[in-house]
């Protein structure tokens, strides 16, 4: 049997990047690799680009799932689930329609549940949404004992503003429908920086 391999980020780094993301072990998320030199690469997690360790077998471009494993110490350590290979993967493309006429679309990357069978009340997923007045807006959607969390990353300027001024109607509805305690938090995106350009 063999060991799936781990990558590992900096506690301190993941906890400045992303504050607001609280990592379980159990959880799973999606990276996107940006970079990669060595043994090190950066990898884009909920929108925001970080330096990570990386096994030998990720290369640029790769899209993650990755199971967090440990929290404690210096080091997040987080197991690299190789997904089933399955023939041709499509992408579903949901269209809403919007009160003026025009459809957002909602992007689905993975079908299966974050959720373990073990601890059904901790879960979590990330959701891209884009929105012909916001454009792309990212969503990380969690749940705990208790509490229903959003994080959402939108363009900076007048969509940031949009955004942040619904937070609060969100973050009460979200409350009236789970009846959990409710927390929205909305960031402007940042653009990872490309210094090869």
């Amino acid at each position: 049997m063999s060991v799936a391999p781990v990558l590992q980020l900096e506690a301190a780094l993941l906890r400045r990047q992303l504050p607001d993301l609280l990592l379980r072990p159990g959880m799973t998320l999606f990276a996107r690799v940006a970079e990669r030199e060595g043994r090190h690469g950066i990898i884009v997690l909920a929108g925001s680009p970080l330096v990570a360790e990386l096994p030998d077998e990720v290369q640029v471009g790769d899209k993650l799932r990755l199971l967090v494993q440990d929290t404690r110490g210096d080091r997040v350590a987080m197991k690299l689930v190789q997904e089933q290979p399955s023939a041709a993967p499509q992408t579903p493309v949901i269209a809403l329609p919007l009160p003026d006429g025009s459809q957002a679309r909602i992007h689905v990357e993975d079908e299966e549940s974050d959720a373990s069978p073990d601890d059904p009340e901790h879960a979590s997923i990330s959701i891209g949404y884009e929105s012909p007045a916001l454009g792309q807006i990212g969503f990380v959607l969690s749940l705990a004992p208790g509490a229903v969390n959003v994080h959402a990353e939108v363009a900076a300027g007048e969509a940031f503003d949009l955004a942040s001024d619904a937070a609060e109607a969100l973050r009460a509805r979200l409350a009236e429908a789970t009846g959990r305690a409710a927390d929205v938090t909305v960031v402007p995106r940042r653009e990872p920086l490309d210094l090869y350009a």
